[in-house]
């Protein structure tokens, strides 16, 4: 009988022959799929990590990450608020086209997710933390899953893990991180490559809209050493006029914003909130060092929409400025080339990206690309010039509105209602010299053809991805 081996046998065989040559070691290495973990970060904005050279924050965990992945500092999600930038990650497709486009919209179908595709490839799939979905972790193929749905307290949270209800004492991104662990240690078979969806609840509001962090993370971020956004008095000229009366900027007015202390005791909270979720995330990626999963697992961290910290006036997210809809993306794992990447990336980009990794073909329907070639440090021949961002639906307080965003320019384009058919409202930026949107410069004569271009974009997009409304005006 001829001898019997095992994958396990077969890749111990071939490190004692690494001294035959590198081409040993990618057969090796090949030999099984890789794993996967996204973390996706709950209200985090882009530059609230260390990568971003934001050096007041503390997320010695997270910069850990990008220090041997890939930062990308340019990266957006398709509408700034929980379920739509879940639904979008988890579908791959924008939400006219998943039909999530606010907090209360169901999915239109929930087959061929990313989840159900990773499991027909043989992946064990798995959910943790918040849950913001119509449809639940198993519809939408997670065979496993612990999860807790939408606002909670920050402590001593419910978990219903696998149909049982428990509560978690403690922090709840630490109760994630271990149930997380719980599920690695006892609940999957170690002969599959895993698929985990970690969602983080920090740095959200909890549910008394608060951030009752740690005492010691309060403390690593005095009220009087924070950074006062220059645009906290904003007086709004040149936007929507609706603003000044919005639930962003009301809000913002209850929580005492027209004082900046008030701001900034705020911020302290959601700072240290930040830090408590970073340690939360260190205890999984020390978990996956010490069982040597790390080397064959891509993990993939991303915030699901930003936060208004006094910017403009404004509390909340949803509207298309940059600190709502930018967040921080990081990539690490076997292949990718450390460093920063300056490429427009956008969250559907998630979906393809991992099952170009785990070698399932690509799907033309999806509506992100591939980050692959990029992680690889290779340039492609063609990528986007420009993201696109949608919010038709009146959400927060705010009006509909679509967005372009190239790597210098921000054009938004406010409607009177959801059909996006009336164009009520236009604003231009040009985000080099203003990188704090205070200056629209719509209605300058020397920047016609400027904005055409971005109006033609616009409507590019949305006959792409929004066919269910009509071309907007012009």
């Amino acid at each position: 009988m001829p001898p019997r081996f095992t994958l396990g046998s077969l890749k111990r065989s071939l490190s004692l022959l690494l001294a035959a040559g590198p081409a040993l070691v990618g057969w090796a290495q090949a030999a099984e799929k890789p794993n996967f973990v996204i973390i996706y970060t709950d209200d985090h904005r882009w530059d609230m990590v260390g990568a971003a050279r934001n050096l007041g924050v503390q997320t010695p965990n997270i910069d850990r990450l990008a220090e041997r992945g890939m930062y990308f500092p340019n990266s957006f999600v398709t509408l700034s608020i929980c379920s739509p930038s879940r639904a979008a990650l988890l579908t791959g497709k924008y939400g006219s086209a998943n039909g999530v486009m606010d907090q209360s919209s169901d999915l239109r179908a929930v087959e061929n997710t990313l989840g159900q595709r990773l499991a027909d490839a043989g992946y064990e799939t798995s959910a943790f933390g918040k849950w913001h979905l119509s449809a639940t972790p198993r519809e939408l193929g997670f065979g496993y899953a612990s999860y807790f749905y939408g606002l909670v307290p920050f402590w001593d949270v419910e978990f219903e893990r696998q149909g049982e209800k428990r509560v978690i004492p403690g922090f709840v991104d630490d109760a994630t991180t271990a149930e997380t662990i719980h599920y690695l240690n006892e609940g999957r078979r170690p002969d599959r490559p895993f698929f985990v969806y970690y969602n983080s609840f920090a740095p959200h509001m909890d549910s008394t809209y608060e951030w009752p962090a740690r005492p010691e993370s309060l403390a690593k971020y005095p009220p009087n050493r924070l950074p006062l956004t220059p645009t906290w008095n904003d007086p709004l000229n040149g936007k929507p006029p609706y603003l000044a009366r919005s639930r962003p900027r009301l809000r913002a007015l209850e929580y005492g914003y027209d004082d900046p202390k008030n701001i900034l005791a705020h911020l302290q909270g959601y700072y240290a909130s930040v830090t408590d979720m970073d340690t939360a995330v260190g205890t999984l990626l020390s978990y996956l060092d010490e069982h040597d999963l790390t080397d064959n697992t891509y993990i993939l961290l991303m915030g699901d929409n930003g936060w208004f910290n006094g910017e403009h006036g404004f509390t909340s997210k949803v509207l298309a400025y940059e600190d709502s809809v930018r967040v921080p993306l990081i990539v690490a794992g076997p292949g990718v080339k450390p460093g920063v990447n300056e490429a427009l990336a956008i969250n559907v980009d998630l979906m393809p990206t991992l099952l170009d990794l785990a070698g399932v073909p690509a799907d033309p329907a999806l509506h992100g690309r591939s980050l692959a070639p990029l992680l690889r440090g290779e340039q492609p021949a063609v990528w986007r010039d420009y993201v696109y961002y949608e919010a038709p639906h009146s959400e927060h307080g705010t009006m509909p509105h679509l967005a372009i965003r190239t790597q210098t320019w921000k054009y938004i384009a406010t409607y009177t209602d959801s059909t996006i058919t009336d164009l009520w409202f236009e604003e231009l930026y040009f985000l080099p010299d203003d990188p704090h949107e205070r200056h629209n410069v719509v209605g300058d004569p020397r920047l016609a053809t400027q904005l055409d271009d971005l109006r033609a974009k616009l409507r590019e997009t949305r006959e792409t991805y929004s066919a269910d409304y009509a071309a907007p005006s012009s």
